[in-house]
């Protein structure tokens, strides 16, 4: 598959998830005026259900620049849209209960797949079959569950952290900035540091 659309238009692309770092802001802004606040807090609303999608894109787009090792784009600038993408994606991950819902679908097909493909008789050593049923369905729902809650808790305090408000401010500020510097071929990172 072919990236090299997004390496080339990864200006474009730090604006969009600058822009939707900050809607958390631009919402709180525009809120008291009278006649925009409404609809501009609904609209900020929307446009921020898109951030994880439009995270996921800013995460492919780092990591192409990173593979093809992109002339146009420096390190910094990899690690701020990889960051920004993080921040965007791991926002709403942080609060649904992945780690329950892999751990019942695991369970649910083993124990489906015994039921239709194998299919036991009433009592198998004098227990009854409905307990080997569930004994099929808890022992691995139980171990994805304890596997992937491991790696939710990560990932929730990564997405706590990388989507507190002081982090998305910064991170969605120096998004537009570099967007824009880069637009006019300028680099944020070589006037920060030097």
């Amino acid at each position: 598959m072919d990236l090299s659309i997004l390496v080339n238009n990864a200006e474009y692309i730090l604006i969009i998830g600058g822009f939707l770092a900050l809607s958390w802001f631009i919402q709180r802004i525009v809120k008291p005026v009278p006649v925009v606040g409404t609809p501009a807090s609904i609209l900020t609303r929307i446009v921020s259900f898109f951030g994880f999608f439009v995270g996921i894109v800013v995460v492919v787009t780092g990591a192409a620049a990173w593979q093809a090792q992109a002339t146009n784009i420096d390190n910094y600038t990899i690690y701020l849209l990889i960051i920004a993408g993080l921040a965007l994606m791991l926002k709403p991950i942080k609060d649904f209960p992945w780690a329950a819902l892999l751990g019942l679908i695991a369970g649910s097909l083993c124990a489906g797949a015994v039921y239709f493909f194998v299919g036991l008789p009433a009592t198998v050593f004098g227990i009854d079959s409905i307990w080997i049923y569930v004994a099929i369905f808890l022992i691995p729902a139980v171990i994805v569950y304890m596997v992937f809650k491991f790696i939710e808790d990560v990932l929730k305090m990564i997405g706590t952290i990388l989507g507190s408000r002081p982090v998305t401010f910064i991170v969605g500020f120096m998004c537009i900035a570099q967007g824009i510097l880069l637009l006019l071929n300028h680099n944020l990172f070589t006037i920060i540091l030097g």
